[in-house]
């Protein structure tokens, strides 16, 4: 008896053509709701009225504080706090500064224990009842070192000024709010631990809203809340005008490495909210982040975001249960839909639901065959990971072309080229194996294009494992899922089928985020039911118009929470936006299937991809003013030996480091500096500088069965932090930096580091136990802004800049002790 496959019958229409015009509409239809998404708002002028937000006000301040760099412990810092105190007086907030030492440990550290002494600024825009827990506005005013840190995070000490004046020109709230502007932020959060550690207004925290920057351009994400976020989020979504949030990147952003500020606050139980920008990350850390690229506009949607935010819980007669996690995402920067997490449930269930529903009733009523659904789903996954490998090679032919620069953010510099590299790239291969499933045809000469995919990503460059795995599982699943030609509606029915089973996964694994893949499939859900139970109506162009309707939607979803990923991680793992690829894609597949031309199509997409991956690359050789090139070249002195040394990472393109090394005649060599870094560096021998030597103590006391080695160091040279390394001949416990303790244990053998911020040239101590006899090397480094007096400058070429450690001198001197 013959299988009746009435899904593989599907008539198609008169022209291909239209179907291509429908395909087309759709994107272009994706593409105008992305750029909504991501529309600023104009920035209000000066003569906004006085309760409202205004970027050109704000931008006062940045002028002022993002002048020229100021980390913690430099003697700009001291201007910029004056400053700010000055602003907060005229505020009316009667600043306070708080000086705390602290010492902590922060995952993802070298170092065994930072310290620092901190400066703090908090004032307070009394409300009608202090009583209540306040509502904390929260920046820190310090920058990365060479970095003016227009952005991160002047930006949001502008923002927070613009909010108190707006706050106090409306009128006494309910609450009082606390401004305070943190200290060592880059540092490690000093500022903020020191603030929710032992500060005596810690206990007036009611919730924290905290504003950053990893840039200075692109829409204020709201991207991170406290747990239970249920009355923020309300609150949130009551208030943002143009609101720029998805739980998906709340609960991802939870399991990364990334701290802020906030960190500190939410890891003593306090709630709150984390604001960012995140666009041309070229301005991160580096001298690029000045008032001049400061995006007005960003500015003005972060403001538009946090003063309604803040007047609104401020004037909260209670701050709200905390209640469970919400399921939140905006409609492209046009509303915030919001539900609680069993709606969620709700959702996937129905959605999960109706599509192995309508699945089971179409193999039970044999109008798909099953074959067909299996193709479907391993099609879809040999679509993923090819889509996957195919980024991953398009990024690395660009790296391997930009190889021998020494700016780690070249790549970074080229990402408004390497957007549409990946999409073409993405696309083409998406359409290509969407074309063979289709059309059928011998398996293994796909499975080994897409196997060696992999292998020439991998091999591109430095070997890396990843690209190999994604082509591999490639070719794994499009052997299994090609060959036979497959029919429209069975083949889409068990890719969706797939979908759904992931689905449901995500939403036991991750219900705050199984959105990202409950959405899309609700709209895939139509389109089934179309080509299952009426494929002559899905033929014709009112079945094609919806379908197109609803892949326009679904794309347009992806390209808003795709391009939001590739700003953040797309020039590091481009393979985390292949997901919203493919779902675009899934969602074309009705209006494409056996289309002609598609074949080419995908070829010269990929082509074309692949050629602006490599222009990006070569591009990425040449600095320019929007991508310069970032060195460092650093002096180092060393009191014991009377010895010093140039010294650089890497040396740049365009010959600047070597020279600058070779100034006092000698020749560059790749040598270890340890304990100073665990990289090898470029160095040659310097004139000695005439620096005061940095005053190291280390002594060994008996205590009872053990000894107590003491480390007393101090700054002479005006540094602004300071490095102790030590290397014991036995284990070290009972770790104490400034008299408080520090969890760990300092392994015998080898070098371990710690670091102290802002110690002026007060002492710092450092004490740990030995149980057995033997000996520890100490060595400190004081690291101080500006090379030498008198030495000779070496003229920068242009689009050549120093950056982090590009303009410092490191002072050296050790001491061994025994006991």
């Amino acid at each position: 008896m013959q299988t009746r496959n009435r899904g593989a019958e599907t008539p198609r229409p008169t022209r291909d053509g239209f179907r291509w015009l429908l395909a087309l509409l759709a994107v272009l239809a994706a593409v105008a709701l992305a750029c909504l998404a991501n529309r600023l708002p104009a920035p209000a002028p000066e003569t906004a009225p006085g309760t409202a937000f205004s970027a050109a006000r704000a931008m006062h301040d940045v002028r002022v504080i993002a002048a020229k760099p100021h980390p913690i412990g430099s003697q700009a810092i001291e201007e910029t706090r004056a400053y700010l105190v000055e602003r907060m007086t005229a505020l009316g907030l009667e600043p306070r500064v708080r000086s705390q030492t602290v010492t902590l440990t922060r995952r993802n550290s070298a170092d065994f224990a930072i310290g620092g002494r901190v400066r703090n600024i908090v004032g307070e825009l009394k409300g009608s009842d202090p009583t209540l827990p306040a509502i904390v506005v929260m920046a820190h005013y310090d920058t990365a070192p060479l970095s003016p840190g227009a952005g991160d995070d002047t930006a949001g000490l502008a923002v927070a000024l613009e909010t108190a004046r707006a706050l106090r020109a409306a009128g006494p709230l309910r609450r009082s709010v606390l401004f305070l502007f943190t200290d060592g932020e880059e540092a490690g959060l000093l500022g903020a631990t020191a603030f929710f550690e032992s500060d005596p207004w810690r206990g007036r925290t009611g919730l924290v809203v905290n504003l950053e920057a990893r840039g200075d351009s692109g829409r204020a994400l709201m991207f991170q809340t406290s747990a239970g976020n249920r009355a923020l989020i309300e609150a949130y979504a009551r208030t943002a005008p143009s609101p720029a949030a998805d739980s998906l990147m709340v609960t991802i952003y939870k399991r990364m490495p990334n701290d802020t500020d906030l960190t500190s606050a939410l890891d003593r139980g306090h709630a709150g909210m984390n604001f960012a920008f995140v666009g041309h990350q070229m301005a991160y850390h580096t001298p690029l982040s000045t008032a001049a690229g400061l995006n007005p506009a960003s500015v003005q949607h972060m403001g538009d975001q946090v003063l309604p935010l803040v007047r609104d819980l401020a004037g909260a007669e209670r701050l709200g249960d905390a209640g469970g996690d919400m399921v939140f995402a905006d409609l492209f920067g046009q509303y915030l839909l919001v539900y609680p997490s069993w709606a969620g449930w709700l959702l996937a269930i129905a959605a999960v639901g109706a599509t192995f529903a309508m699945l089971a009733v179409a193999l039970a009523r044999r109008r798909v065959a099953w074959r067909d659904a299996l193709a479907g789903a391993g099609g879809l996954l040999a679509m993923l990971f090819g889509i996957a490998a195919l980024l991953m090679l398009a990024l690395r032919l660009a790296a391997l072309l930009m190889r021998g620069i020494a700016s780690p953010y070249a790549l970074v510099g080229q990402a408004g080229w390497l957007l549409p590299a990946m999409l073409l790239a993405g696309f083409g291969g998406g359409a290509l194996l969407l074309d063979r499933a289709a059309r059928g045809g011998r398996r293994w000469p796909v499975a080994l294009a897409l196997a060696a995919v992999g292998l020439l990503g991998a091999l591109l460059g430095e070997f890396s494992p990843a690209p190999l795995v994604a082509g591999g599982a490639a070719a794994l699943f499009a052997f299994a899922g090609f060959g036979r030609r497959a029919a429209l509606a069975g083949w889409f029915a068990g890719a969706v089928a797939l979908v759904a089973l992931l689905a449901l996964l995500l939403q036991i694994l991750l219900p705050s985020g199984a959105h990202a893949l409950v959405w899309p499939l609700l709209l895939l859900v139509p389109a089934t039911a179309l080509l299952l139970f009426a494929p002559a109506r899905a033929a014709r162009p009112a079945g094609l118009a919806a379908m197109a309707l609803s892949a326009a939607l679904l794309a347009g979803l992806m390209a808003r929470s795709g391009y939001d990923f590739f700003v953040m991680v797309g020039t590091i793992f481009p393979a985390a936006i292949a997901p919203f690829v493919l779902l675009a894609i899934l969602a074309l597949a009705p209006l494409l299937w056996a289309a002609r031309r598609l074949r080419p199509a995908g070829l010269v997409a990929i082509a074309a991809g692949l050629a602006v991956s490599g222009a990006a690359g070569l591009a990425g050789r040449t600095p320019s003013a929007a991508s310069p090139e970032l060195v460092e070249v650093f002096h180092v002195s060393n009191v014991v030996t009377g010895t010093a040394q140039w010294t650089t990472p890497l040396p740049d393109s365009r010959g600047w480091a070597r020279a600058a090394l070779a100034r006092d005649g000698d020749t560059p060599r790749l040598r270890s500096i340890a304990p100073l870094s665990r990289d090898d560096h470029w160095i040659a021998d310097a004139r000695p500088a005439a620096f005061a030597p940095p005053s190291l103590t280390v002594g060994a006391t008996a205590q009872g069965g053990a000894h107590r080695i003491d480390i007393a160091a101090r700054n002479a040279n005006r540094g602004r932090s300071m490095r102790i390394f030590l290397k014991p001949s036995v284990e070290l416990t009972g770790i104490r930096l400034m008299d408080r303790p520090v969890p760990g244990t300092l392994k015998a053998g080898i070098w371990s580091q710690m670091i102290f911020h802002a110690s002026g040239e007060e002492a710092v101590r450092l004490s740990l136990t030995a149980v057995r006899p033997g000996q520890v090397e100490v060595r400190l480094a004081e690291v101080r802004d500006g090379w030498p007096e008198g030495s000779r400058p070496v003229p920068l070429p242009p689009h050549v800049i120093p950056y982090r450690r590009g303009n410092d001198s490191v002072i050296v001197t050790g001491r061994i002790a025994a006991w």
